[in-house]
């Protein structure tokens, strides 16, 4: 079971959620509106709406421009670290050659055959018919 909504909780839910009771949560509604025909919560709900509503037309002035090159001028340059772009470089190029060596070894076991042994008992595997006996 719910416990009723207390003054004191319509004033925190207006206070979090504006004068529109439309757009507090949804399980606090129906409670709140029960509770708005009361003066006392009828006076919070005109407060926050007046709240809601100065709100709705504030708008922020620019930054001025010297605030705006103060910034710019403070702020770090970037800083170029060679040493890090080296030792990336490096790496690439411990990776190039590897990869190339791994082209160069496949290349070379691809075209060089062994040589052709002529012989009638010889296969590839061997010479079959002279191991059996």
């Amino acid at each position: 079971m719910r416990e009723p909504l207390t003054l004191a909780r319509f004033q925190e839910l207006a206070d979090a959620y504006g004068g529109v009771i439309a757009r507090w949560p949804e399980e606090h509604r129906d409670a709140a509106m029960a509770l708005a025909v009361q003066p006392a919560a009828r006076h919070v709900l005109a407060d926050a709406f007046a709240l809601d509503a100065e709100l709705d037309t504030w708008r922020v002035s620019p930054a001025a421009l010297s605030l705006r090159a103060r910034v710019i001028a403070d702020a770090p340059a970037p800083t170029r670290k060679i040493a890090g772009r080296a030792k990336l470089w490096w790496s690439g190029v411990g990776i190039a050659a590897a990869l190339a060596g791994a082209t160069a070894g496949t290349a070379a076991v691809a075209f060089v055959a062994p040589p052709d042994t002529p012989s009638d008992s010889g296969t590839s595997f061997g010479d079959v018919a002279g191991s059996e006996s």
